[in-house]
């Protein structure tokens, strides 16, 4: 027996809580219409959009903490956000809300992060904001740069698979990409940003599907940054006992032995039962947070309160380990993951590209240019003048570096340096 979408989404209206998200409520939230799938729901459809976009398969290489060439077990950004996508399919269906969705918002949600980690956006940020005015170049504040906002910018405009731009995500999409971490309201100018009528004015997504990937996100890099940082040694197993959250793990768990010659099962155990006690934190903290809220409120829908969130009581453990791990593994990788290098890496790509416009693909600089532009090979002093001042252009120039990977920005600057080839013959393998 085939199931249809109208048969999914009845499924939705009869075995989904009253506070789930329905698939067929946001068709019509699409940036442009489209005709409806036969079997896929819209939250479907998003999904598999996303997994199939050339900035996901990007995030294999594209650090999280440590490089990623420095070994194979470490974190990549792309299994960070498989993991991110687990416990929120978790979350959700414990809760009975719409697993399609919270799936779709989390494999979504680090689209626009750039090469390097963290400190690439922090670098980007600087160059768009004119802080880094880049050895005299840039002069003036175009916009800023943040990961969440340019996962929003990836979906809408970048990926470019259809006839139109973007991947025309539904509106509950789009809202929990930028909301898996705080907004950023006087700081950033996004050019042709729009997030659907949707509350802009709120930290947190309206739809509890949205609220469970942004947990979920913080619970993942608590996790898994501990345990990345246990198995490069910023951190002993003997270290963590002073910290509160481990002493709760510790006490809910038998036979968790510190002093074991098996560390790795230790490891394991220590980071599974964690992973377990947040998680179990949220949900039950969570459902009695939505029970009040209906009640208080008798709404179902549009959830202008953050929801699902850690209890009161396991709240500041979480936030002590989090300080924790920043302390002790975030800022010492930064020496060996070799930040100031990444910095230089973005810096003297943004300047190279900034000063020959060639080397961004065709796509993404002709429609800069005007048609005599077009066709020449080489632009006159008055074209680079227009071109160099040209927010937009700037934006393409942030746009092609924050989509690269963490290897091909090297490969990149090596080539430049290296003077093997020139600037419009350098391959492009970003897809923006």
């Amino acid at each position: 027996m085939i199931r249809y979408r109208k048969d999914l989404e009845f499924f939705e209206e009869q075995m989904l809580s009253p506070f789930a998200a329905k698939s067929h409520e946001w068709v019509d939230t699409r940036k442009y219409p489209e005709d409806q799938h036969d079997y896929r729901t819209a939250f479907q459809r998003d999904r598999d959009r996303i997994i199939h976009s050339t900035a996901f398969r990007r995030l294999k290489h594209k650090r999280q903490v440590f490089l990623t060439h420095v070994g194979d077990h470490y974190r990549t950004r792309l299994t960070h956000t498989l993991e991110v996508s687990q416990l929120s399919r978790t979350m959700a269906r414990v809760l009975g809300l719409n697993e399609d969705l919270a799936e779709a918002i989390a494999l979504g949600h680090d689209l626009g992060h750039t090469p390097f980690g963290h400190i690439g956006e922090v670098v980007l940020h600087r160059i768009m904001t004119g802080k880094d005015d880049l050895e005299g170049r840039l002069k003036q504040d175009v916009g800023g740069f943040k990961h969440n906002y340019q996962s929003v910018r990836v979906v809408d405009h970048l990926e470019m698979k259809y006839e139109r731009s973007g991947l025309n995500l539904t509106a509950a999409v789009r809202e929990g990409l930028l909301k898996h971490t705080r907004l950023a309201r006087n700081d950033l100018n996004y050019p042709d940003f729009q997030i659907g009528g949707l509350n802009y004015e709120l930290d947190h997504a309206t739809t509890l599907e949205g609220q469970i990937v942004a947990i979920c996100d913080e619970i993942a890099q608590r996790t898994h940054d501990l345990e990345d940082g246990l198995r490069a040694g910023y951190v002993a197993l003997k270290d963590l006992c002073k910290i509160d959250l481990v002493k709760v793990v510790i006490k809910h768990t038998k036979d968790l032995d510190f002093q074991s010659e098996n560390i790795y099962l230790v490891r394991s155990r220590l980071i599974n039962r964690m992973v377990h006690i947040l998680m179990t934190d949220v949900i039950r903290s969570g459902a009695e947070r939505i029970e009040k809220f209906k009640k208080k409120t008798g709404r179902t829908r549009v959830f202008d309160e953050r929801l699902i969130w850690f209890s009161a009581e396991l709240d500041p453990l979480q936030d002590a380990l989090d300080r924790f791990i920043n302390q002790k593994i975030i800022r010492l990788a930064s020496k060996d993951r070799s930040d100031a290098r990444a910095v230089r890496t973005i810096q003297s790509l943004f300047i190279a590209i900034f000063d020959r416009p060639q080397m961004l693909p065709w796509y993404r600089l002709d429609p800069l240019l005007n048609s005599d532009e077009r066709s020449s090979k080489e632009l006159d002093p008055d074209a680079m003048q227009r071109l160099q001042t040209n927010p937009r252009f700037i934006r393409t120039v942030c746009d092609y570096i924050a989509g690269m990977t963490d290897t091909f920005a090297e490969k990149q600057l090596d080539l430049l340096r290296q003077k093997r080839m020139s600037p419009t013959e350098l391959p492009d393998e970003t897809g923006i």
